[in-house]
């Protein structure tokens, strides 16, 4: 279920009170879901750099099918973390 309006994953982040661990989708994901792991090797703390983009710090996710509903991708990079194209979406209940 998409819970809110597109956004860049960093202005998440910061939304999130500046932790990791949320969930995503992005335009053109037709079929997968990613949980951000860290920003710049970080779990939570502020990000350096000036909003919205904060020096576009390199993005750490696992991602997943939710066709087949597994894992696809541990810790891979996350491409365009600075495109409004992404949503935060609930964990699908699916995963434990």
């Amino acid at each position: 279920m998409t819970t809110d309006a597109p956004r860049n994953i960093y202005e998440m982040y910061v939304a999130n009170g500046n932790k990791a661990g949320f969930w995503v989708q992005r335009d053109g994901w037709e079929a997968h879901v990613a949980q951000v792991i860290s920003i710049s090797g970080e779990t939570e703390g502020p990000l350096r750099g000036k909003p919205p983009y904060y020096g576009n710090p390199h993005v750490v996710m696992d991602l997943y099918d939710t066709w087949d509903r597994k894992l696809k991708a541990v810790g891979a990079d996350l491409s365009c973390p600075g495109s409004d194209g992404y949503w935060l979406v609930d964990k699908p209940n699916w995963i434990a």
